[in-house]
């Protein structure tokens, strides 16, 4: 885990993980970062499925993000985001700034993963 290319910082918050058009379960963020999020689930997804992440805020306001499994293991979800809108792209920002001391390296890698907002 020594090599990420993404700062990574807790969070907490359920979301629901859809695959395969019609299988939905829900797991709980531990942690995101700008390029993905590990979900704690007991639910198995095998490697490389495309999944659609929704985070539920109010009945008014989620998130989506378009993303696929890169990792699968007892406690959870190693996921990785391949795109998202502008509006989750702000949020997911917003959360990063709250907890990262470093502005600059927030900056850097958000040029880095310009090309999944759509």
């Amino acid at each position: 885990m020594e090599n990420r290319n993404f700062t990574r910082v807790d969070y907490c918050e359920c979301v629901s993980i859809k695959h395969d058009e019609d299988q939905t379960f829900f797991g709980d963020v531990k942690n995101v970062s700008l390029q993905g999020l590990f979900i704690k689930t007991l639910e198995k997804v095998p490697i490389r499925t495309p999944v659609e992440i929704t985070f539920f805020f109010s009945n008014n306001s989620s998130m989506y993000l378009n993303a696929s499994v890169v990792r699968c293991e007892a406690a959870g979800l190693g996921i990785q985001i391949n795109g998202m809108d502008i509006n989750s792209f702000v949020y997911l920002r917003n959360v990063m700034s709250r907890q990262c001391n470093d502005q600059g390296l927030l900056m850097r890698e958000t040029l880095k993963i310009t090309n999944c907002i759509h």
